[in-house]
């Protein structure tokens, strides 16, 4: 009983690596210009789906002997337009780059921000100073005491 079911599960993973073997020379035969319904016949449906820059992303994952191959497919308005391997932004464009820039950039501007507000405290403080100073009528009033 044990070695009909260890040959069942043997069988089953000679299939499925005959399988991802198949769809891997099946996805050579997608080229530019195809729509999206082509691909999906030929391919099925992807295993991560994105949309960046514009373009929807499809990504296969296939297996060879033991090796993982990640496939992607660029799709601009329903048709192809990239075909090949998982494609990254350029270093200058990716995520965490691009945000700690705009980090940076909040912290100057937060800052000089800050040196504002304080340099327009300081100067209304300096300006009230002054009129206080010009104007004792209303602020130092002088009063003759009540005999």
């Amino acid at each position: 009983m044990f070695l009909k079911y260890l040959f069942t599960i043997f069988a089953m993973a000679l299939l499925l690596s005959g399988c991802q073997t198949h769809l891997l020379k099946e996805f050579e035969t997608i080229a530019p210009g195809m729509e999206k319904d082509d691909v999906l016949g030929k391919m099925g449906s992807p295993s991560t789906s994105i949309r960046l820059h514009n373009k929807d992303r499809w990504i296969y994952v296939f297996y060879d002997d033991k090796m993982k191959f990640e496939k992607e497919v660029h799709f601009f308005e329903g048709n192809v337009v990239y075909i090949g391997e998982k494609w990254e932004p350029p270093y200058e464009k990716q995520a965490s780059v691009v945000d700690a820039k705009n980090q940076l950039q909040d912290e100057t501007l937060r800052r000089q921000a800050e040196q504002e507000n304080k340099a327009q405290r300081d100067s209304f403080e300096e300006y009230t100073q002054r009129i206080r100073s010009q104007d004792r009528v209303r602020y130092l009033p002088e009063f003759t005491p009540i005999r």
